[in-house]
């Protein structure tokens, strides 16, 4: 049986896998493996007060399992970010969801679209539950427009020290065609590896998929074939490898 060219998709890693990134690639006619660019752990421990008037901001994956473990409150409305956030909302009982794709800064442009009908009389606050270090500040530019936002940091994201064996030895075999960048910061430490590891055109021949322009441009090597969707969400991502497709090199 012929060997599939590799799809490679470079993430942070935490407590459980989001892998719905993954098993949607793994219905194009590519093996996907995913490796460690991130690590994830907690940083807030204690017990968190909602009411059903609060409306809560998550912007990661992450950030809504967390959540999970300091409130037994599911009847407040959430923002969530992404399908696997949605799914993941919807699996830990999760009630009045939002869901937005793209990145913070979109989420922004529909929490305000909402916020007439979601603060009802001004009862309820803005609480933000997330990462300690974000691309986009969400919560201070909430407060730059007025609103008052409860802030929760409730875990933090490491650089790995050094990539994968397993994704060293598919370099050296040439068995990867694409490689899936999902967040500036994972894309800095990736580049910083990058150049450490390899020669300056050991990479040439893959193709990168970055989450977004901005992404796109921390890989300052110009030699790199670059790819990002012009709308976020997999299907985008999807599409851009089946237009673009062809294994190793070509």
């Amino acid at each position: 049986m012929q060997i599939k060219n590799k799809i490679v998709i470079f993430r942070a890693f935490g407590p459980i896998e989001n892998n719905y990134l993954k098993k949607e690639l793994n219905k194009l006619d590519y093996a996907v493996e995913t490796f460690p660019i991130l690590k994830v752990k907690k940083i807030y421990f204690k017990k968190i007060n909602f009411n059903e008037n609060d409306v809560v901001i998550t912007t990661s994956f992450y950030g809504v399992y967390y959540l999970s473990s300091l409130s037994k409150n599911r009847d407040f409305n959430i923002y969530v970010l992404g399908r696997a956030a949605k799914i993941l909302a919807q699996t830990l009982g999760y009630k009045n969801i939002i869901e937005s794709n793209g990145d913070s800064a979109k989420m922004l442009r529909v929490f305000l679209e909402d916020k007439k009908k979601l603060l009802k009389d001004k009862k309820g606050e803005i609480i933000y539950a997330g990462a300690k270090d974000i691309s986009f500040n969400l919560p201070e530019k909430l407060k730059e427009l007025g609103f008052k936002v409860r802030v929760y940091k409730l875990y933090k994201t490491d650089p790995v020290g050094s990539f994968n064996e397993k994704f060293l030895d598919l370099i050296k075999k040439k068995k990867i065609s694409w490689i899936i960048l999902l967040s500036s910061k994972g894309a800095k430490r990736f580049y910083q590896l990058c150049n450490k590891q390899f020669r300056n055109n050991e990479l040439i021949k893959i193709k990168f998929i970055c989450v977004s322009e901005k992404v796109s441009k921390i890989l300052q090597n110009k030699n790199y074939l670059k790819f990002f969707p012009k709308l976020s969400g997999v299907n985008y991502i999807k599409e851009i490898i089946k237009n673009n497709g062809g294994k190793y090199g070509a």
